[in-house]
């Protein structure tokens, strides 16, 4: 007989968001307290509805930035279901940066995060297939329900102005074996790399609102699987519209396609409530079946400290919610720099 787990082919491959900046601290260590205020940030992915309840994913995190340290700081927690409760996964991370001035107009975000994380395979959920094709339950007692606790940590740096900003990731910097068998199976390093530019073709002022074009990259490696998104946002308050193309052209892997998706998304400013849908249009071997994958996001940023001005900045949809007669500055409060 034959056993059936309906997972990813990469069973340590982490999932990764469509709207990239809508889960900022999951991207980058670097994004927490990117904000004048306190944020709360909801994601839920649905990854390919056509091929059952396969792949969902849920993001919750809260961040704040610390004036009188220069300081973010935040939580995280993450739950990834793959094949429908055969393999779960859930993080809850404590997520730290500090931002440093360089310039009036030119700054660095390092960061870090510490994780706690459990990994779970639940043989209840697998199926067998007999030899006439037939799928029943698998059940084997000597395999129960298997789940680890392990620690982990990530570490990041960004450099951002009001007009570009580019960073790095290194994600799972502690060695943990991720098996359910006496084959050690270490969970790979995750290495990111983002960035972008932005191009604001109407200012800000008293009686008309900002609009800008925004052009943003990230590329991603784990194992042999690598992965670049690329894409542009049109901004003009309060509509904030975008897509991308996930891939690289002309490089394969022998268990995932590169030639993944066309990403289309559309996100709303209500005061200090942004809300995003994303649809991952398959472009690769699974379009026709898939279903591509549904994503929403939801960002509420609470009520900002009067004597902090930072930006919305370049990159998008990290300070969204502008109320009307709320002002922005292209800098943070005056600060000592080191040039």
């Amino acid at each position: 007989m034959q056993l059936c787990m309906n997972i990813s082919p990469v069973m340590g491959q982490d999932v990764s968001f469509s709207q990239v900046y809508s889960a900022p601290l999951y991207l980058s260590p670097s994004f927490a307290g990117f904000t004048s205020g306190g944020r709360l940030t909801l994601n839920y992915r649905d990854q390919w509805p056509g091929l059952g309840s396969t792949f969902r994913t849920i993001a919750a995190s809260y961040d704040e930035y610390l004036s009188n340290f220069n300081s973010g700081v935040g939580l995280l927690f993450v739950r990834d279901d793959q094949g429908g409760g055969q393999l779960l996964t859930q993080n809850l991370g404590l997520v730290y940066a500090y931002e440093l001035a360089v310039t009036e107009n030119l700054f660095v975000r390092p960061g870090l995060e510490f994780r706690y994380a459990e990994r779970k395979i639940d043989p209840s959920k697998l199926t067998q297939v007999g030899p006439g094709g037939e799928t029943f339950p698998w059940i084997n007692a000597e395999f129960p329900v298997e789940q680890y606790k392990k620690l982990d940590a990530a570490a990041s740096a960004m450099v951002y102005s009001s007009f570009f900003w580019v960073g790095f990731t290194l994600d799972h910097l502690v060695k943990n074996d991720i098996g359910f068998t006496d084959v050690e199976t270490d969970l790979p390093m995750k290495t990111v790399v983002y960035g972008g530019g932005k191009w604001v073709y109407q200012e800000q002022s008293r009686f008309r609102d900002e609009q800008s074009a925004t052009l943003a990259f990230m590329y991603r490696k784990q194992m042999s699987f690598q992965q670049l998104d690329l894409g542009v946002y049109w901004y003009a308050n309060p509509i904030e519209a975008g897509i991308w193309y996930r891939g690289i052209p002309g490089v394969s892997s022998e268990e995932l396609i590169n030639n993944d998706a066309i990403i289309f998304s559309l996100g709303i400013n209500f005061g200090p409530l942004y809300l995003a849908y994303s649809y991952d249009l398959s472009i690769s071997g699974l379009a026709g079946y898939s279903g591509g994958s549904n994503e929403f996001s939801l960002i509420y940023r609470f009520k900002r400290n009067p004597s902090v001005s930072i930006p919305r900045g370049p990159i998008p949809c990290s300070e969204p919610g502008y109320g009307l007669g709320e002002s922005r500055s292209n800098k943070v409060q005056p600060r000592r720099t080191l040039f």
